[in-house]
């Protein structure tokens, strides 16, 4: 798994995730699902997901609804492969 945290404003996840996507795509791991959480304004959430993040949730979302989507997302990739 793949884990950042960065509590400073000013996109830094518009310019760290591209990067960590990138690194995976480069090591041949582009296969890893990579979603992350936080404040993120609208905009941003549709340019990282644009990018290749395949969820964002914020501030109030619970372990069970990010477990319940990640399981799905997961399944999903696992009958499209």
């Amino acid at each position: 798994g793949v884990a950042a945290s960065r509590r400073r404003p000013g996109g830094a996840p518009l310019t760290r995730s591209p990067r960590v996507l990138d690194a995976l795509t480069a090591r041949g791991l582009d296969a890893i699902l990579v979603f992350g959480g936080g404040t993120i304004p609208g905009p941003d959430s549709i340019t990282l997901q644009a990018q290749g993040v395949a969820g964002l949730f914020t501030p109030g979302s619970t372990m069970v609804s990010i477990s319940e989507w990640l399981e799905h997302a997961l399944d999903a990739r696992e009958h499209a492969a």
